[in-house]
C-alpha cells in the first residue's frame, strides 16, 4: 500500500478497520450476505482537533453488530429509501418496506444477511470538498480533502477488495454512480469491466466476480435527480434480483 502523506498513525490504524461502517451481519462464503454501501456518513464529524482525535482510539478492529433495533435504521430518508430497494430484490414490494426491514432486522444487532458501509470512513455534511478545514487537517495529517481521498483509494479500497475475497457477499450495493470508478476499485475484480443499462431513466451499472460476488452501482437515493420515486425504485430492484437469479433466494 503506497503512502507518500505523514499520517497520522491513529488515524491509519482507524480508517484501515471497519470504521465508516453501520454493520449489520458481514456474512461468510458458507451463509453470504448482501453488503450495502454508500459514499460516506452523511451529518459531518467533531469541528475541532481534539474531538477528532478521540475518535481514532475507537476500536473498529470488528464490525459492528449493527443498529440495537431495527427500526432506528429507518429514522433517515436514505435508510428507508434503502429498505425499499432491498424489500424489492428480495421479492417484495417497495410500500412493504417496513415489514421487510423488521422481518429481517434489516442492519441491526441480530440481523442474517444484510451488512450496511461506507467507502470513505470520515462523515460529512456532503462531499464537498470545502468542507474539509484546519481540524481535518491537524487530525489527519492531510491537507486538503483530495489528498484524503487519495489516501483511502491507496489503501483502504484494497482492504475492501480483501473482505469481499473473504466474506464473498451475494450482492454488493452501491449508492451514487458519479462514484462508480471507487467502487468499481474497491469492489469489482481487475480486469472484469462494468455493464451499463439504462432503467426508468436512470442508469444501473453492475459486474460479477469471480467468486460470484454480484456488484451494482446506482444513483444516489436522496437528490432529486437520483434514485427517489418508488416506481423506479421498484424497477431497479427487481432488475438487480434478476441479475442474481442464479444465487439463492434473497432474504
Amino acid at each position: 500500500m503506497s503512502d507518500s502523506f505523514k499520517v497520522n498513525s491513529e488515524f491509519r490504524k482507524w480508517a484501515l478497520g471497519f470504521s465508516g461502517c453501520d454493520g449489520g451481519d458481514i456474512g461468510t462464503p458458507e451463509k453470504s450476505s448482501v453488503w450495502f454501501c454508500g459514499i460516506e456518513w452523511g451529518g459531518g464529524h467533531p469541528a475541532n482537533t481534539e474531538e477528532l482525535l478521540s475518535i481514532w482510539a475507537e476500536d473498529v478492529s470488528a464490525p459492528s453488530p449493527g443498529y440495537k433495533y431495527w427500526n432506528t435504521d429507518l429514522n433517515y430518508i436514505f435508510n428507508w429509501r434503502a429498505a425499499k430497494l432491498l424489500s424489492a430484490i428480495d421479492g417484495g414490494c417497495v410500500s412493504a418496506y417496513k415489514h421487510f426491514a423488521e422481518k429481517v432486522q434489516l442492519f441491526a444487532s441480530g440481523n442474517c444477511g444484510y451488512f450496511k458501509m461506507n467507502l470513505y470512513p470520515l462523515a460529512f455534511k456532503n462531499t464537498s470538498h470545502t468542507l474539509w478545514h484546519d481540524a481535518f487537517a491537524d487530525a489527519t495529517g492531510f491537507a486538503s480533502k483530495q489528498d484524503y481521498l487519495a489516501w483511502i483509494r491507496a489503501n483502504r479500497f484494497p482492504v475492501l477488495k480483501s473482505l469481499g475475497s473473504t466474506h464473498a457477499p451475494k450482492l454488493v450495493v452501491c449508492v451514487g454512480i458519479t462514484y462508480r470508478e471507487d467502487f468499481k476499485a474497491a469492489f469489482v475484480d481487475d480486469g472484469v469491466e462494468l455493464n451499463c443499462e439504462v432503467i426508468d431513466g436512470r442508469d444501473l451499472y453492475w459486474a460479477k466476480n469471480e467468486n460470484e460476488s454480484m456488484v451494482v452501482i446506482i444513483p444516489f437515493m436522496v437528490n432529486h435527480n437520483g434514485l427517489t420515486k418508488d416506481v423506479s425504485i421498484q424497477k431497479f430492484g427487481e432488475r438487480i434480483r434478476s441479475l442474481t437469479a442464479a444465487e439463492p433466494a434473497l432474504g
